[in-house]
């Protein structure tokens, strides 16, 4: 059994209810009037509970400030509308090529409310989601951002105190343990294979579990069905927990947790668009939390945070997609030159991590090199590899590769072949 805080003692301090989470205590006082006491599987029942409390407080009373500019909301009017409440030049922009002044909405501040690009977001999430629930991700979930390493920034601001304990796995994307450890978090690392064992005291002694899936830089896909008893036993112990799904669209999209927002306020997840459309200066993406967390992370993060150019791209980029069968050809390609290039590589002498994504990690102890001079040889002829020696947990005898068109493929086996001679 859980004891959370009946609303008549939402009014005690924030403080106190980390610390209960920490010590997790069979009973959580409330004041004279007592306590309520609910079951831990009682989702309904849990959501309830003020998250707040779990928010730093500095965010808890955080509005949007306000701004001119606001044109954006007057799209729709019957009559042109004239923005004098903006401090432009009235000069307008310099001399530039034609195409620059055509890209739309650069004239004018966005909606900071991004009512379309959540809409079409929303959406999106939804026409991959395999589900059949009645229940539906919404504009009301999304929080956009401007790439996914902005949504990492803004979740550590907005929950990360000094001290707080964080669960990485390793090796995983680096940024989650360096924007936690910007807030004074203490980073715990956990074994990638691991992560789903965590004891019920590792989770409950935490502020946070972050969770990379399907996994950069070692490309495992953890099914959606452990993921989502992991998010309930982190919700269960007041624990958050960040699942970032960068690449979940070019592995498979059925396997996402977003649909675990509905049952707690302690799941958050996080898309990018940079990724899955191979538009990495777009800086585009999306997280998905429940209603009332995406309300606070919508009023913390920065104000105008997408131009109006990347949103404009974003919205097609994703009406575009759902319209065709983008996705499913480009998971076909994927597993088609993922094959072809795990086979390359073992013919090679080389030892590969089973990837399920568009990219492969590959041990190049049988070369005799260590990755930096892999990485500068290869360089040297043309082709750009990922030195993995920076990933905690990794060294300098992993390399990272991505999977593109068999033509790119071939020339870069034929790189390998020049820089190693095993070919």
């Amino acid at each position: 059994m859980v004891n959370i805080l009946a609303p008549n003692g939402m009014d005690q301090s924030r403080e106190f209810n980390r610390g209960a989470r920490r010590g997790r205590r069979e009973e959580v006082l409330c004041g004279e009037k007592g306590y309520l006491t609910i079951a831990q599987n009682d989702h309904n029942l849990l959501s309830m509970f003020d998250i707040t409390q779990f928010i730093r407080q500095e965010v808890q009373g955080c509005a949007p400030c306000a701004h001119g500019g606001g044109i954006a909301e007057y799209t729709d009017a019957d009559q042109p509308v004239i923005d004098f409440s903006a401090n432009l030049n009235p000069m307008g922009m310099p001399d530039v090529p034609t195409a620059i002044r055509e890209i739309g909405g650069i004239f004018h501040y966005p909606d900071n409310n991004y009512p379309g690009l959540r809409a079409v977001s929303a959406d999106f999430v939804e026409a991959y989601s395999g589900t059949n629930s009645t229940t539906r991700i919404t504009a009301e979930n999304i929080v956009p951002v401007n790439g996914s390493s902005e949504l990492i920034r803004l979740f550590a601001e907005t929950v990360i105190e000094r001290g707080d304990r964080v669960i990485i796995p390793a090796p995983t994307f680096d940024e989650y343990a360096f924007q936690c450890r910007l807030f004074g978090a203490d980073v715990q690392y956990q074994d990638y294979s691991k992560i789903l064992e965590l004891s019920s005291d590792q989770i409950s002694d935490a502020s946070t579990v972050f969770l990379c899936n399907p996994n950069n830089p070692t490309g495992d896909l953890i099914a959606g069905d452990d993921v989502r008893r992991l998010s309930d036993r982190c919700s269960d112990a007041e624990t958050f927990l960040f699942v970032d799904e960068a690449f979940i669209e070019l592995s498979d999209p059925a396997q996402s947790v977003a649909h675990a927002v509905f049952d707690s306020d302690f799941v958050v997840v996080s898309r990018s668009l940079t990724k899955v459309f191979a538009v990495p200066g777009l800086r585009l993406g999306f997280g998905i939390a429940s209603t009332r967390v995406a309300e606070l992370l919508n009023h913390a993060r920065l104000v105008w945070n997408v131009g109006a150019p990347a949103e404009a791209i974003g919205r097609e980029l994703m009406g575009a997609c759902m319209k065709g069968d983008y996705l499913k050809r480009s998971i076909s390609l994927i597993r088609k030159e993922r094959e072809y290039l795990m086979e390359a590589f073992r013919s090679r002498g080389f030892s590969l991590h089973e990837s399920a994504v568009n990219f492969i990690l590959v041990d190049i102890s049988s070369t005799g090199m260590d990755s930096q001079e892999m990485v500068d040889r290869m360089a040297g002829n043309g082709i750009l590899i990922r030195d993995c020696a920076t990933f905690q947990g990794l060294d300098r005898r992993h390399v990272r590769v991505a999977v593109r068109t068999r033509e790119e493929n071939q020339m870069l086996m034929r790189a390998i072949d020049a820089v190693t001679g095993v070919g």
